[in-house]
C-alpha cells in the first residue's frame, strides 16, 4: 500500500491547500549533499527548483514502486533518491534524454499523449516533476496516466502557478505600472519554456477529475528569496540550456572539478533559499503548485 500523505483526512472533494503541521522536512545536511550534487550537474536556477521539489515529495508525497517519472529527462533525479526497493521507469520525448536516463532508470521513448506508458506495468506512483504542463494535449496524457496507474495508484505532479511569471520585483513593478509590458515578459517567459497549461487549482482539480484522479491535496511552493536566486541567476541559465541543447550536457559539469569548499557558499545559500519547503497553494510567493491525487474509478 502507498504511505499515507500526512493529515489528508478531509473531505475527498475538498482537497487541502495549507501544508500539514506535521510535514518532516529533509534536513538542513540532506539538502546541502543535494545542493553539491545539482551544482555539479545543473546552472543554479534549475538547481533550486530541483532541490525544491526533492525536498517537497519527501516530505509529504514520499511512496513506493513501481514509479513512474513522466518526463524524466537524463534521470539525474533519481541518481539523489533512494530506490534501492522500487522499480524506477521514466518516459521522456527526447531520444538524448532518455539515453542518459537509461543509466540510472528504465527508460522508455514515449509521447504520453499518444501512448500508455509501459503498457504491461501498472504503477503505485507516478511522477509529473514539471512536465506535464509542456504536454499539448493534456486531456489525452491524464487518460494514458490513469490506464498506467495502480488501482491504488497515486499522482504527483508539480505544476507552474498561473502567476508564476508576474513574480519578481521588476515583474511586479511592471504589472503595477506597464502591465501591457508586464504581460508581453510574462508571455516571452511562457514561450521560451512552452507552458501550454497554466491554471489555477481550481481548474487543475477539475481536469484531473474528468480523467480518474480525484485531488487530495494542492501546495504552493516558493518564497520571495528563492524566487529572487532564481531570477537573478536565470540569465546564465538559459546559455547553460542552449549549450545542454548542442551538446547534451549542462557547462556545470566543468564543476566536478571543483572542491566541496569552493561550492560551498553557493550550496549554503540553496539551503536558505528553499528552507520553506511547502506554503499554502494561494500564497502571493507560490510559483508552483504541487498536486497530489489518487487513482478513482474511471469515467464512463
Amino acid at each position: 500500500m502507498p504511505c499515507a500523505v500526512p493529515s489528508l483526512v478531509r473531505d475527498l472533494d475538498t482537497p487541502q491547500t495549507t501544508p500539514p503541521d506535521d510535514v518532516t522536512a529533509p534536513s538542513a545536511e540532506q539538502i546541502e549533499r543535494w545542493a553539491y550534487a545539482y551544482l555539479r550537474h545543473a546552472p543554479l536556477s534549475l538547481a533550486l527548483r530541483e532541490i525544491h521539489r526533492l525536498a517537497a515529495i519527501e516530505a509529504v508525497a514520499k511512496g513506493p514502486g513501481p514509479v513512474l517519472d513522466v518526463g524524466c529527462g537524463d534521470g539525474f533525479w533519481w541518481t539523489l533518491r533512494d530506490h534501492d526497493n522500487r522499480e524506477v521507469y521514466g518516459i521522456d520525448i527526447s531520444a538524448r534524454e532518455i539515453a542518459q536516463a537509461r543509466e540510472r532508470i528504465t527508460a522508455q521513448l514515449t509521447d504520453v499523449s499518444r501512448e500508455q506508458p509501459f503498457p504491461t506495468k501498472r504503477f503505485e506512483q507516478i511522477i509529473g516533476n514539471c512536465s506535464l504542463e509542456h504536454v499539448p494535449d493534456i486531456d489525452a496524457a491524464l487518460a494514458n496516466l490513469r490506464k498506467a496507474a495502480a488501482p491504488n495508484g497515486r499522482l504527483v505532479m508539480f505544476v507552474p502557478t498561473p502567476r508564476w511569471a508576474y513574480q519578481g520585483r521588476t515583474q511586479a513593478w511592471l504589472l503595477r505600472h506597464a502591465p501591457r509590458l508586464a504581460m508581453t515578459v510574462s508571455g516571452a517567459l511562457n514561450g521560451f519554456f512552452q507552458h501550454w497549461h497554466l491554471y489555477d487549482a481550481k481548474v487543475w482539480t477539475r481536469l484531473l477529475q474528468q480523467h480518474g484522479w480525484r485531488v487530495r491535496a494542492i501546495y504552493g511552493m516558493g518564497s520571495a528569496r528563492s524566487e529572487f536566486l532564481f531570477r537573478l541567476f536565470m540569465p546564465p541559465a538559459f546559455g547553460a540550456f542552449l549549450v545542454k541543447k548542442l551538446t547534451g550536457s549542462y557547462p556545470s559539469k566543468l564543476a566536478r572539478f571543483l572542491p566541496d569548499a569552493a561550492l560551498a557558499p553557493i550550496a549554503r545559500l540553496v539551503r536558505w533559499a528553499v528552507s520553506d519547503t511547502l506554503v499554502a497553494a494561494d500564497s502571493p510567493t507560490a510559483y508552483e503548485y504541487m498536486i497530489i491525487a489518487e487513482a478513482t474509478d474511471l469515467p464512463r
